[in-house]
This record gives structure tokens, sequence and C-alpha cells, in this order.
């Protein structure tokens, strides 16, 4: 019988157990394994991942392995190369978390530019002589930055629609003429990040974006300014970020993603409180979770009829081996 495990103790995953039972074998760990340990996908045909890495060393003892499904957009904790060069599929599910991701950056730019954590802190502390220093400001009016506008920045773009903000966007990739579409203004990065009151950073981790805000660039914002991170953490230098924050050469980080995680206790910019925190959260809805496993369990169910899966991130490994499809070798 066909073999389904679900490496993490994903919220929603009844979802997937319910669509995928009757066809398949289906176990969820109970535990978070930072990395897949040697052996544990041996009889295993598909794997639903989340958080955890799947190394190549995972990879030793899964023979039978056919897919990899990650819940999620970014796949950098999956040995995607490796996957492709013996046949195994990669995909993620890039989209479904858009709306979540978004609404959530929004929020964090009322929430930083009203400042509702030290308005909550003075408030339980009863600490009313405190207001006339607690004045925050309003979105409406202000320049927002978006870095990357791939579907994630462009429902930001969408979102702020109502606050009639001015939008900057920096995407090398993206057709200047679609950041008008949208009612943004196509810049440089060096222009976006010395006019924006808010920037928010919505690109993948690659090389070309790793460290991609770091001490230069930080210089560059102005000192009212908040930065937002909900992409991957070591897009930016975070040492650089907390020198900045340090120094109050910006004003406030949203940091929801961090280059190590889980997060060192030791962090210097968790003790720092013109920093909102989070912990790689930004798209965790009830709705992104339903909507996100039951595309998972339809993914593996399309590997198990022998059919291509839908959002193949593997694709140039896996031509390298003459990979066309899938036939379900394992039976039903």
């Amino acid at each position: 019988m066909f073999k389904v495990w679900i490496a993490e103790p994903i919220p929603c995953t009844d979802v997937a157990v319910e669509k995928l039972s009757p066809h398949a074998e289906v176990e969820v760990s109970p535990v978070f394994y930072e990395k897949v340990p040697p052996g544990k996908l041996k009889g295993c045909n598909a794997v639903i991942i989340a958080d955890s890495f799947l190394l190549e060393e995972s990879l030793v003892g899964a023979e039978g392995l056919r897919v990899v499904q990650k819940f999620g957009v970014g796949f950098n904790t999956i040995a995607a190369e490796e996957c492709g060069r013996r046949g195994i599929y990669v995909c993620n599910i890039p989209g479904i978390n858009s709306l979540d991701v978004a609404e959530f950056v929004v929020g964090s730019m009322i929430s930083s530019l009203r400042g509702f954590a030290r308005l909550d802190s003075a408030a339980r502390r009863g600490a009313w002589s405190e207001r006339p220093s607690l004045v925050g400001e309003r979105l409406s009016g202000k320049t927002v930055g978006i870095i990357g506008f791939g579907k994630i920045g462009r429902e930001v773009a969408r979102l702020l629609g109502p606050f009639k903000v001015r939008i900057l966007v920096h995407d090398p990739y993206v057709d200047p003429k679609a950041a008008g579409d949208a009612g943004a203004l196509a810049v440089s990065l060096e222009e976006l990040l010395s006019a924006s009151d808010v920037v928010t950073i919505h690109v993948p981790l690659t090389e070309e974006t790793k460290a991609m805000i770091g001490a230069r660039e930080l210089g560059l914002m102005k000192p009212t300014s908040t930065l937002i991170n909900t992409a991957r953490g070591p897009v930016v230098d975070e040492e650089a970020l907390r020198t900045a924050l340090k120094e109050k050469t910006i004003r406030h980080a949203v940091v929801d993603v961090w280059s190590r995680e889980p997060v060192d206790p030791g962090n210097e910019i968790l003790k720092l409180e013109n920093a909102q925190l989070s912990l790689h959260q930004a798209s965790w809805t009830r709705e992104f979770f339903e909507a996100g496993m039951e595309f998972c369990a339809e993914n593996v169910l399309r590997v198990m009829r022998g059919e291509r899966p839908l959002n193949v991130v593997n694709e140039a490994a896996l031509r390298m081996v003459g990979k066309q499809g899938v036939k379900n070798e394992t039976g039903t």
C-alpha cells in the first residue's frame, strides 16, 4: 500500500489524513525533527514536510520515495537537487499563503507606527503618566517600499489601497509596467530604502538575495523608518540589523524570520524594545492550513495515480534523469 508520512505535527493535518486515508497508509509524526534522520523514510512513498530539514543524508534508505511535498513556499530546507537526481519530485504550494502574509504585514505596519507593544506595556503597568510620550503615527499618507513584487508583494500593495500610501517597488525581475498597473512605482533599491517610511521584504532566499539588506542598505533608511521581514531570515544581515536597532539608525523592525530557526535564546534582538518579534508565523492562519493541507494531499494523490504533480520546483534535476512522470509502482 502507498505510504505517506507527514513529517511534523502541522496544524490541520486531519484535513490531509481524511483525504488520503481511503487510498494510502498515513502516518503523522507526533514530534518535530530538526533534521529527518537517515533511514526514517524507508518504506515511504510520499512525504509532506514543513520546517524540518530533509537533507541528502535523510534520503538513505528512501528507495521508494516518489514525492516530497513542501507545506509552504520556500524549499531551501530540502535537498531538492539530490531528490531530482533520484527521480523524486519536490513540490511547494506558492500562492496559498499570499493573503495571510499580506494581512500580517499590513497589520504589522499599523502596529509599528501606532506603537501597540508600548501601549500594551504601559497599560499593564498602569503608566498613565506616559501617555504624552506614546503618540503614534498614521499609516495613511506614508511611503511604503516593497522589495520583491511577486504574489505576496502584490497582495500587500492591494491591501494598502484604502490607506492612500505611496508605494515604491524594487524587483529587477518584474516589468515596471506591472508595478504601475498595481498603483506602484518601480525604483532602484537605493531609492526605495532612502525614501520609504516602511520597508517590507518579499523575496525568496537565493545566492543573490542572501544578506541583500546589510549595514550599507540599513544606513540608507530613514531614522524614523520600519523594516519588516517575513521572507527569509538570511535575506537580512542579522548582526547589522541588531546594530541599527541598538543605535537607532532605524526606528523599528518587525522580525518574523530568523537566520537560524529556532532562534538562539542569546540573540540580542530578543532583548530590544524597538523590535516586534514573531516565530516565522506570518502565514499561520486556520484558513491557510486547511487550504494548504488540502493541496498537499491532492498533489500526493496525483503521484499515486501516476500523474505529474503541480508546482514541481526541481525540474532541472529531474530532466537530467529523464523524469517524465510517475507510475504507481507500489500499488494502492
